[in-house]
């Protein structure tokens, strides 16, 4: 059997989507958002604030169909800023919606208002979540269902299944620990609980019909921290990833219910992390119940040989081959103490910082300086791109971290994922149609190529998934085909630039708000790295985190199991 990985990125195993297909019928699906805090009860155990909406938390799920407009009205009421982002939409010819604040928007103000209307060109299952410093820990944050009627793969019945991770602390506090250059405060163990179906650890039960086959839309909406899902004697088979529909593989996840009642079996949603590496806490164990009679016995499996699921195994349905560059860039990922006395993450050095301009707006106004990557700001690491190129970006991971690298506005091919490490070389090469995803998973050490066209003019984040990482600097820009941005997105939405004004922000210029390419003492410059205190990708010992740990109070979080399950 093989089990699956989720990231902290929208993986949706089991459903497909049909780019090809057209819906029957479009319909306006019109919310209205109070986005404010909630106390939030985790079982009787804590309560802490939440991000809410219209006073609940978890936040109920968005479904609709291929076609179909979404339109949020976002009021906000909260303390600070705010935004919605929907992960893995591609926002084509709406790139002003992509809910990037200081790259594409301003940023919602406290007591101010936006409308999201989002033309759905997608099926498949994605999510919905602020970008806006770590709201999304605090829980700003839920599924996106998008329907095709035209499915490709039939199935009897549908199961939404979230996974979550939560923190006793504001994601204030963790980053504020997370930013500490001293290892022995920056490795204190946060260990968050488990947030399954809506359901707080252990207390899901997914009903089945024995004979039916079931399409279960698995996504990670947490914040960190990586999912293994794996169901007792029962096979799954993937048929869509990052809302791309592939070749069926047998370990993937449509399920089909078993031919009687007589056994209950668990479902494993185990947690993942490398943020610390004590093993009694590396993986906390979560599982739930596919329950086919409300008291029959649970039939366990042991001593089950699990394998996981390569991403470069996977094989779009639609038979793109692989593309050729056109042009190449090398993103190297390193982490460590910078010149301000904080440890931060950066690309080649250079440790994101937003502009005093969103660089959407940036690239609306300087004309054809527009084409030239200083105007965007140096800490935006802004790489400008042409119409039609086939980028190719090689990803080298120098941390010991894991890192879920995220593109907005696209999918990419994998071409090859491989090892830096001296004494590794491996790697492994793409199948001939190679699988595309938005997200790609590099452990520490390894390297990724990636290709995508840049057919989609606007302004595209490319980070590491993980919500502190993203806080602290592993971000960067692309421009895609600023031409044509000023000959598409010339028309902004209403209370866009409101909502800059109203926050003090510029709405043209450089990414200082002012003119040419010369952004003198007003840009940022740093912080920058020291050279001789950079993370490697091994990990500290077992002596010297031990070391770290016991200087720290252990008292964050749930005490783990080795299995923990319901009964």
């Amino acid at each position: 059997m093989t089990r699956i990985l989720i990231f902290s990125l929208a993986i949706l195993l089991q459903g497909l989507l049909h780019l090809s297909g057209t819906a029957v019928h479009a319909a306006d699906v019109e919310l209205e958002w109070n986005v404010g805090y909630v106390n939030y009860n985790m079982s009787g155990v804590f309560t802490r604030r939440a991000i809410g909406v219209n006073g609940k938390w978890p936040i109920p799920g968005v479904e609709l169909a291929l076609g179909d407009i979404l339109i949020i009205h976002v009021n906000n009421r909260l303390d600070e800023p705010t935004s919605l982002h929907s992960h893995g939409i591609f926002q084509k010819g709406t790139n002003y919606y992509d809910g990037a604040v200081m790259a594409t928007e301003c940023g919602i103000p406290p007591n101010g208002s936006f409308t999201y209307r989002i033309h759905m060109k997608q099926a498949g299952t994605f999510w919905i979540h602020s970008h806006f410093k770590s709201q999304t820990t605090d829980g700003l944050r839920t599924s996106l269902i998008v329907r095709d009627p035209n499915e490709f793969y039939q199935y009897d019945g549908e199961i939404i299944l979230p996974l979550e991770d939560w923190f006793r602390e504001q994601a204030t506090v963790i980053i504020k620990q997370f930013n500490n250059p001293d290892p022995h405060i920056r490795y204190k163990p946060i260990v968050p609980y488990g947030i399954i179906g809506g359901e707080c650890t252990n207390s899901k039960r997914l009903k089945m019909v024995p004979g039916k086959t079931y399409r279960i839309r698995l996504l990670n909406i947490g914040a960190s921290f990586e999912y293994h899902f794996q169901i007792d004697h029962h096979d799954l088979r993937v048929i869509e990833v990052d809302g791309v529909a592939v070749k069926e593989k047998r370990t993937s996840v449509l399920v089909t219910a078993k031919n009687s009642t007589s056994n209950n079996y668990l479902f494993h949603a185990d947690m993942y992390t490398d943020l610390f590496q004590m093993p009694r806490y590396n993986p906390l164990n979560f599982t739930g119940v596919l329950e086919y009679a409300p008291h029959a016995n649970i039939l366990r499996e042991v001593n089950s040989q699990w394998t996981a699921l390569s991403d470069l195994d996977l094989q779009p349905l639609d038979n793109e081959p692989l593309m050729e560059p056109s042009v190449s860039y090398t993103l190297d990922a390193y982490s460590g103490v910078f010149d301000d006395q904080t440890f931060r993450h950066s690309f080649g050095n250079i440790t994101y910082v937003a502009p005093q301009v969103p660089s959407l707006l940036t690239a609306l106004t300087t004309g054809s300086l527009a084409t030239r990557s200083e105007i965007y700001g140096r800490q935006s690491n802004t790489y400008v791109l042409r119409y039609q190129d086939v980028v190719q970006v090689t990803v080298n991971n120098h941390d010991y971290y894991t890192h879920p690298f995220h593109l907005h506005g696209h999918v990419f091919q994998i071409v090859e994922i491989g090892s830096i490490r001296p004494r590794d070389r491996s790697s492994k090469m793409a199948l001939q149609v190679p699988a595309k995803r938005d997200t790609v998973i590099l452990r520490g050490g390894q390297y990724a190529i990636l290709r995508f066209r840049a057919n989609n003019p606007g302004v595209w984040l490319f980070h590491c998934h993980i919500d502190f990482h993203i806080m602290l600097g592993l971000q960067m820009t692309f421009v895609s085909a600023p031409e044509q941005i000023q000959e598409r997105l010339a028309r902004l939405p209403d209370m866009f630039r409101e909502n800059c004004i109203a926050q003090g922000i510029e709405t043209k210029g450089n990414a200082v708000g002012g003119e040419g390419l010369e952004l003198g003492s007003r840009e940022d410059r740093g912080p920058n790295p020291y050279s001789d205190k950079f993370e490697s990708y091994n990990p500290p010992s077992e002596w010297e985190m031990l070391s770290y740990i016991l200087q720290g109070d252990m008292d964050d979080g749930p005490v783990p199991v080795q299995t923990m399950y319901s009964k």
